[in-house]
């Protein structure tokens, strides 16, 4: 009988072009998906930086700013690239991150068969990293490109130091040095890779039997030092965010305790996944709390007991316990309890354990070589199927939010977030319906709508005026307080106590977008006349307009009131113009027709008048 056979290098062609393959069919979907908004805006359409390209001067931009809230340079150039080549057509932009993480998969792949010379471990280990549930997340989020860059550089970082620990170079360090940094500046979470090599360097390496652990930690001082800058620029970054005082510290280390039981369950099982998991903000009950620590405690022991037999178990379990450290949330940012895409990386580490430990466990089986091919493609195709439905809820907002509240419980985040995608269809009262309940799971939501021009009334409007007075009281100089304070009083037709807020806002920040464009609409549209100033308007809406990147449709929406009011009518209709030309390449059919509604009045040379600033007893 004739027995197929191919060489070495021919297997590593197939292998690579079939998991290219795999992320193709699972993933490529996504070519005819839109934008799904939540933090797309602020990542791509929003930024105007970002939507202009490639320049000088942007290249400077992305390693000297902060960018959504995060600083991840080559992320950002890599949206710049995007928009350059495909403007803000999102099809391209998913197709960029399929290309991208379909690269990391073969370049992991080439990564363990270097590291260990096992060549069908090394693939199924890639295949489960291309194509698992948890997966959808960072491909199918134009948002999270950053994961998959990251993703990509570190593959290659482990490839490099593969090629460095076998003949040693400094060409060959410097490579894995670079491409270390790539990846941190791509996503910080890489800042674990120090810790991940000398986990490298114990299995498959052998390098602490051969070497002095001196040396090897040594070696490890560069990339310390660019982990080191990309933490510090990070916490900067998120200084805003970072919510340790909203959550005590054994609240978050149980919650982190829980979260890494949760991700193996994930492994294993990925049913009921969202694209965001509320925080409990409440203790669990005790025995599972008991039996997450149970776990972790035992795998941990086992990975130690058995460090000689099976050194794999060793690397392979800390590598996941260690990549997840920075976002485990003992360190809270968002509110968040825990999140897909965090596995992205950290999941390769006890894929490699479990892949190795039943290959190790299975040696003598007669068989083994047909069971083991069996068992991997009903594995990898059962994967593929459960991603490429898991990825189906990414294609609008209209099916991701859904889903999300259909397998999450009181998610406020989810309510607000699908609220504005609603109101951007222009189905302005099941927005409202969704901001409303947000508020009622979490009174500090009221009044925190995004671009959702929600009306609370009677009781619920009082309950949250006295809610953020009192944070205002107690909190003088929180900026987002005021803001929100100032929203809820417009509410109650007492605009001028708003003005006040937002002045105030204003004064502990000069640059504040909020402030400064909520003032410019009151200033340019209140219907009594004390309230309006078009000089002041324009000023403001100019200078927020500016700071926003030039590219945000509502604050066109702004400026060109405030030049109507400023009786600079060519300059309102023009303005008018470009913010409807962004509206609607946004999707944004409400805002698209208000543009219509005012430019026939300032066609007309009429100001527009916002009733909902009518002025009431105060």
């Amino acid at each position: 009988m004739y027995s197929l056979r191919f060489s070495l290098k021919t297997q590593k062609i197939l292998i690579s072009l079939g998991l290219a393959a795999l992320v193709s069919i699972v993933f490529g979907q996504t070519a005819h998906f839109g934008w799904v908004r939540y933090d797309d805006h602020d990542y791509v359409y929003r930024s105007g930086r970002v939507t202009s390209g490639l320049s000088f001067s942007n290249l400077a931009w992305a390693f000297t700013h902060f960018h959504a809230a995060n600083w991840h340079p080559i992320t950002t150039l890599s949206h710049m690239l995007d928009c350059q080549l495909f403007g803000v057509n999102p099809a391209w932009h998913h197709f960029s991150s399929v290309v991208i993480h379909a690269l990391a998969t073969i370049a992991l792949f080439f990564a363990l068969d270097s590291l260990t010379g096992k060549n069908w471990r090394s693939a199924f280990v890639a295949g489960v990293f291309a194509i698992h549930p948890l997966r959808a997340e960072s491909v199918a989020w134009i948002a999270e490109r950053k994961d998959v860059l990251s993703g990509l550089f570190f593959a290659l970082t482990l490839l490099a130091w593969s090629y460095y620990a076998r003949r040693k170079s400094v060409t060959r360090y410097l490579l894995a040095v670079l491409a270390a940094a790539l990846g941190t500046l791509s996503k910080p979470m890489v800042v674990t890779i120090p810790f991940v090599l000398l986990l490298i360097d114990y299995w498959p390496l052998d390098r602490f039997r051969k070497e002095k652990i001196i040396w090897l930690l040594l070696e490890k001082i560069p990339f310390a030092l660019v982990a080191a800058v990309s933490a510090v620029a990070t916490v900067l970054a998120q200084h805003g965010q970072i919510d340790t005082f909203g959550f005590s510290l054994p609240l978050r280390f149980e919650n982190a305790i829980v979260s890494y039981a949760i991700y193996l369950r994930q492994l294993i099982w990925p049913v009921d996944l969202a694209v965001l998991y509320p925080h409990p903000e409440k203790f669990f009950p005790f025995l599972i709390i008991a039996g997450s620590a149970a776990l972790l405690i035992a795998l941990s022991t086992i990975a130690i007991i058995y460090r000689k037999r099976f050194p794999f178990l060793f690397s392979g379990w800390f590598w996941f316990v260690g990549m997840l450290v920075p976002v485990i949330g003992i360190v809270q940012v968002g509110r968040q309890a825990h999140a897909d895409r965090y596995t992205y990386l950290p999941l390769i580490g006890i894929t490699i354990a479990i892949v190795w430990l039943v290959a190790e466990l299975t040696v003598r089986w007669r068989f083994r070589k047909q069971i083991g091919a069996l068992v991997s493609a009903v594995v990898i195709i059962a994967l593929s199927a459960c991603a490429y439905h898991q990825t189906t809820f990414w294609r609008n907002a209209d099916s991701l939010w859904p889903h999300t509240l259909a397998v999450t419980t009181n998610n406020d985040g989810a309510h607000l977030a699908f609220a504005t995608s609603l109101f951007a269809e222009g189905k302005t009262e099941e927005a409202i319906a969704h901001a409303r309940t947000a508020a009622q799971i979490r009174p500090a939501n009221a009044g925190v709508y995004g671009e959702v021009p929600v009306g609370l009334e009677g009781k619920a409007l009082d309950e949250a005026i006295l809610f953020w007075s009192a944070r205002v009281e107690n909190e003088p100089n929180n900026i987002g307080a005021r803001n929100t304070f100032g929203v809820l009083l417009v509410q109650k037709h007492q605009t001028r106590a708003a003005v006040e807020q937002w002045e105030s806002a204003l004064a502990l920040n000069p640059n504040d977008g909020n402030a400064q464009s909520n003032l410019a609409w009151v200033f340019a549209t209140a219907p009594d006349a004390s309230l309006r100033n078009g000089t002041r308007a324009v000023e403001l809406a100019e200078r927020t307009l500016k700071l926003a990147g030039g590219i945000n449709p509502i604050l066109y929406r702004t400026l060109a009131a405030a030049y109507a009011e400023a009786g600079r009518f060519d300059d309102a209709i023009a303005t008018a113009e470009r913010g409807q030309a962004l509206a609607e390449r946004e999707g944004n059919r409400e805002l698209a027709g208000e543009f219509t509604a005012v430019l026939a009045g300032y066609r007309q040379h009429q100001p527009f008048r916002d009733a909902s600033l009518e002025l009431h007893e105060e």
